[in-house]
């Protein structure tokens, strides 16, 4: 049995205040049974072939067939499916106004907006399986398809992974040998993440919208890990200081510091 965690995006630069990365934590065997349930209500009539809380939302898409009735009897269905099986939920969340301030002056990857959330979530779910589970093997973590962003950020993940485990060594233990990318009508949980991050996403960039509130009620089971992150203007400008004190301190290997550098250097306006 294994550790997983599956993660999806909501939000992006042109069509959203805040852009979220959430990931859902179970074992393997609870992900395996909830694959087979989860699927099962899919396939109930109007069947959906691929899950996409956008399209639920609308009733577009694998949702244009429903009523907003039948559409919200399915979406409860589904939710009770993540509550019986999802163990608990992380996300890193950032402004994008103020990540235009900050972090998107340095050079790429680090100034793209999927960078920080990506590594950051994997250090979360490792400090939360590690306290507050007592997980002691390395886990498995599953992000859904990006094919340019995601592949960026994975590149630097294994130099991401040596500072934390030289800084952390017991905790740096559990992390992922390296994160991989998944299709989510393969890989049936990260449909319940996109379900997780639609929410959390519009309901922070529309407070008094309260869009499907009564859905994220459904999932009361699934705990929320103390390592969720959202990242305004003054945490973003308080990360890039501490991440230069660390470079410049000697807490890191001048090798490890050197490669740090070549992302941390902000571009030329």
């Amino acid at each position: 049995m294994s550790v997983q965690m599956f993660v999806d995006d909501s939000g992006g630069k042109g069509h959203s205040r805040n852009f979220f990365l959430v990931g859902l934590v179970s074992t393997s065997e609870r992900w395996a049974r909830f694959s087979i349930e989860w699927r099962a209500c899919l396939d109930q009539t109007p069947r959906i072939q691929i899950f996409k809380m956008r399209d639920a939302a609308s009733l577009s898409g694998e949702f244009r067939r429903f009523s907003a009735q039948e559409r919200d009897a399915r979406l409860r269905e589904l939710a009770q499916i993540i509550n019986r099986h999802a163990e608990f939920v992380l996300w890193t969340a950032i402004n994008l106004d103020a990540h235009a301030q900050t972090w998107a002056l340095r050079p790429k990857p680090m100034s793209e907006v999927y960078f920080w959330p990506f590594h950051t979530l994997i250090m979360g779910a490792c400090f939360d399986l590690w306290e507050e589970c007592g997980w002691r093997e390395p886990f498995e973590v599953m992000f859904d398809e990006q094919l340019v962003f995601g592949e960026r950020a994975r590149q630097w993940y294994p130099l991401v992974q040596e500072i934390l485990q030289r800084r952390y060594p017991e905790e740096g233990a559990i992390l992922p040998q390296m994160p991989a990318f998944g299709k989510d009508d393969d890989h049936l949980p990260i449909q319940a993440a996109d379900l997780f991050a639609w929410c959390l996403r519009k309901n922070t960039d529309e407070p008094n919208a309260k869009s499907f509130e009564w859905l994220l009620a459904e999932l009361r089971d699934v705990s929320q890990s103390s390592y969720c992150n959202y990242y305004d203007l003054e945490r973003m400008s308080a990360v890039s200081e501490e991440s230069n004190r660390i470079l410049e301190s000697g807490e890191i290997p001048a090798v490890l510091a050197a490669k740090a550098r070549l992302v941390r250097r902000p571009r030329q306006r």
